[in-house]
């Protein structure tokens, strides 16, 4: 696990770039990235006849100095001897502690360097096939060194090979190809832009800074909610690598995009001929061996408990793998589990500790707790902002910062987490409808006949409009709902706390909606596979999967609340064998409907799997979802921080919201108790946080303007 950063110089352009050399590059990637002391770098620009690669070294070391948390045990740079590529990373080290496994890696020749952040599995069985097919010599017994000897072997292939959480960049001096891949769900963040012509690559937006790089608000992004559901961000020009993509950049001009990997999902009219009990079998075995690959590191691993299924089943499943002697945590053979969790007000409603201490009594593990009361929660709040780099609408993201901050504490540096199993199994209200939209013909013995079918479309139609109005504020449909046959009835209602726009904004952009961004960001051909071929339940996964998780729930509630404290997250749910098996399985495995109770159970094939190793609570309770509490009282300490970051000052210098809309919402808020209202508050608080600490400029509306007439003539 480490942060990295990359450096490409490109061909062709102003003589401010530096000199032009024909066959190399200029990169900066940044994947996970972590750093101690600067020690060496790469350069790229001369300073007042100094070597020309001073100046890029210095901005290197600065870079990972800016994401040192994500990897403070070492870090090292590579730059091409003209000075116009370099690479960085900032280690967390895991497995292959010794120096073989510090980064850049490079092959024997020294014409492929790599930076690689994540965890690869299965790497003791890539690397002796690696020996055996080409002779490969490895340095050391780090997982991500795999990677130089994929690449050398299979060319851009190699990425299929893989398996893990990760993200990596690769330059190639023979080729003159520079490579930059992210894992198929997104797990690990890697953003890009293009600043004085100069590709510029990173774990995150903070280390882009030394370049030069001066953020600006995506106002356009802000409103229509490209940052949360597609490739965008907050900051005008920085985008991101796709999950399940990959970018080369051919001799320092030529930059393209691929795609490696996608989810796919069965025809949902061919019958399903495999039994119930084949299907709950096979979806145990693959997640027993997603959870043993992540219990696999050279250090103490740990679990991230909560009162859901998801958490507890991994950790059972942990359990019974350790007390079999099938897999050992950490170098030492220690087969002593570990659990940590956040314990809320008992008198909020959110806290879940409990049941999670009852899940540790039943398994015979250790169990500690991060207590967050709403003190804890406004102390933590501008700094867990920071390192998530983007709002998120409730405060279950200080929590999760606190958690890390625990984990590091007691001695942890890697935790296996419950995250994306509600992605893959169906388990959130929002698919009901969809489930219910069409039967289920792959698998018709489902116990729900059409009339109870129809009823239940009309009642879930009206208890989702009721929820995200509740949500969000947001009644009303902004979408034509003839696109309804290929679209999930989710995105029409998907929607954000209410943000006041200032006068000119709302007049440039107050036509926008998430709902088109969402619908415009999905894929021709995946939209016809909606219409004629996938179950309308399958296709909300695939929209949810390639918009909600990556863009926010990874980011705000895994990476980035975890890297914080330099903890690396596993996410066995996410692992692609356990994805494209359970992608493949009818609908009315994940969604089940109970004729006796009348009630309809989300991730009905999870529990089955997993009801060997959970109590009978976790087997019998309905999902809740994980949240902080969402109301506080007048005078707390979460109101007082809203009143001192909500002020006008700090409204104008945002520059597209409306004080004049905004200057009672605090007040208003605290007072009625109203959760529509708190998280607007919530939200318009991290923007001026994030306003402060990158030092963004107001956003001017002519600016806009001209910028967005000069993005469409190009």
């Amino acid at each position: 696990m480490c942060g990295i950063t990359a450096v490409i110089k490109l061909a062709g352009r102003s003589a401010s770039c530096g000199p032009r050399v024909a066959a190399t590059t200029d990169l900066i990637t940044g994947a996970n990235g972590h750093l101690k002391e600067p020690k060496h770098s790469i350069g790229v620009n001369g300073i007042n006849g100094t070597h020309p690669n001073i100046n890029l070294e210095h901005q290197l070391d600065r870079s990972l100095d800016a994401i040192n948390h994500r990897g403070p045990d070492s870090h090292g740079t590579w730059i091409s001897p003209d000075g116009h590529i370099g690479l960085g990373s900032c280690r967390l080290a895991i497995n292959g502690l010794g120096r073989g496994g510090e980064q850049p890696f490079s092959n024997s020749d020294g014409t492929i360097h790599a930076v690689v952040n994540g965890e690869l599995y299965d790497h003791h069985r890539i690397r002796d096939e690696m020996i055996k097919l080409s002779g490969y010599s490895f340095q050391g017994s780090s997982d991500s060194e795999i990677v130089v000897a994929l690449y050398e072997y299979y060319g851009l292939s190699f990425l299929s090979s893989l398996r893990g959480e990760f993200a990596l960049s690769i330059y190639d001096s023979k080729k003159q190809l520079f490579l930059a891949a992210r894992d198929r769900s997104g797990i690990k963040p890697l953003f890009w832009t293009i600043h004085d012509d100069t590709l510029l690559l990173a774990s995150e937006a903070k280390a882009l800074l030394p370049f030069g790089w001066q953020p600006e608000w995506d106002v356009r992004s802000i409103i229509d909610k490209g940052w949360l559901t597609e490739e965008r961000t907050i900051f005008k020009g920085l985008r991101k690598v796709r999950p399940g993509h990959y970018m080369t950049c051919l001799s320092l001009d030529h930059i393209s995009q691929g795609q490696y990997w996608d989810h796919d999902y069965p025809d949902k009219n061919i019958l399903e001929t495999r039994t119930e009990d084949e299907m709950i079998e096979g979806v145990r075995a693959r997640m027993l061996d997603a959870v043993r690959v992540r219990l696999q590191a050279d250090v103490p691993v740990g679990i991230h408990l909560s009162g859901g299924i998801d958490s507890s089943v991994i950790a059972g499943m942990a359990k019974h793998l350790l007390d079999k002697g099938e897999v050992k945590l950490g170098s030492h053979g220690d087969h002593h589990l570990r659990c940590l969790g956040i314990a809320f007000d008992k008198n909020s409603g959110y806290d879940e500790s409990v049941i999670a201490q009852n899940t540790a009594d039943f398994l015979g593990v250790d169990f500690q707790k991060a207590h967050m009361n709403e003190a804890e929660l406004a102390a933590n709040f501008e700094e867990a902002v920071w390192f998530d780099e983007q709002p998120h609408f409730e405060l279950g993201f200080v929590g999760k910062h606190a958690l890390s901050k625990l984990t590091r504490d007691s001695g942890l540096k890697t935790v296996i987490t419950g995250q994306g199993s509600d992605e893959i199994f169906g388990g959130y209200d929002v698919y009901l409808h969809d489930y219910l939209r069409e039967p289920d013909a792959a698998w018709p013995d489902n116990d729900m006949d059409e009339p109870t079918r129809l009823q239940r479309l009309q009642g879930t139609e009206t208890s989702m409009t009721r929820a995200f109005h509740t949500w969000s504020g947001y009644n009303g449909v902004r979408v034509p709902r003839q696109l309804s046959t290929e679209i999930p009835a989710f995105v029409y209602h998907l929607t954000i706390p209410h943000l006041s726009l200032s006068p000119p904004i709302h007049q440039q952009f107050a036509t926008l909606s998430p709902q088109e961004t969402i619908i415009n960001n999905i894929d021709v051909r995946i939209r016809s596979l909606m219409r004629t071929r996938w179950h309308p339940l399958h296709s909300a996964q695939y929209v949810w999967n390639k918009t909600c998780l990556p863009n926010m729930l990874l980011t705000n509630l895994s990476d980035r609340t975890e890297m914080s404290h330099s903890i690396e997250g596993r996410v066995p749910f996410l692992d692609h064998h356990l994805m494209e098996y359970v992608n493949n399985l009818p609908p009315s495995m994940k969604i089940r409907y109970d004729p006796e109770t009348g009630q309809l159970t989300e991730k009905w094939i999870l529990r089955q799997a997993s009801r060997p190793f959970i109590t009978e609570e976790l087997y019998s309770r309905k999902k809740h979802p994980y949240s902080a509490p969402s109301t506080y009282p007048p005078g707390g300490p979460i109101h007082r921080l809203m009143k001192t970051l909500i002020t006008e000052s700090n409204i104008h210098a945002l520059g597209f919201v409306d004080w004049s809309q905004t200057k009672d919402v605090v007040e208003l808020a605290f007072e009625s108790q109203d959760q529509v209202k708190l998280r607007s508050v919530f939200g318009i608080a991290q923007w001026v946080v994030l306003g402060q600490r990158f030092g963004i400029p107001r956003a001017v509306v002519g600016k806009w303007l001209w910028a967005t007439l000069m993005e469409r003539a190009s």
